[in-house]
C-alpha cells in the first residue's frame, strides 16, 4: 500500500484452497499476506480493465432458456420476496 492511501477493514469469506495459496505465497515471499491479496486484487482489476483474464478463472456461458419470470419486474419481485422472508423469519422469532 502506498503512503498515502488510506486502508479500510474488510472481512473475506475465501475458499480454503485460495487461502492457503495465499498464504503460501505471503511466507515465500516472506511479505505480509494482506499485500499478497493486495497484490492480487490489483492484478485482477488491471486485468479487467485492459481487456483480458487470467486463464485460471475460465467463465464458461450456458444458455439458460427463457426466462420463467417477467424481468422487466425483477426489482419488484426481488423486493416482494425479501419482504417475504423477512416475515417468515419474524414469524420465527429470529
Amino acid at each position: 500500500m502506498r503512503e498515502d492511501d488510506r486502508a479500510v477493514r474488510l472481512t473475506l469469506s475465501l475458499p480454503d484452497d485460495l487461502f492457503r495459496e495465499l498464504r503460501r505465497r505471503a511466507r515465500a515471499e516472506g511479505v505480509p499476506l494482506r499485500r499478497v491479496v493486495e497484490e492480487a486484487l490489483r492484478a485482477g482489476i488491471a486485468a479487467g480493465e485492459a481487456g483480458t483474464r487470467p486463464a485460471s478463472l475460465p467463465r464458461p456461458v450456458f444458455d439458460l432458456g427463457k426466462p420463467l419470470v417477467d424481468l422487466d419486474h425483477a426489482l419488484r419481485l426481488a423486493a416482494e420476496m425479501e419482504d417475504e422472508e423477512i416475515l417468515r423469519k419474524m414469524d420465527a422469532g429470529k
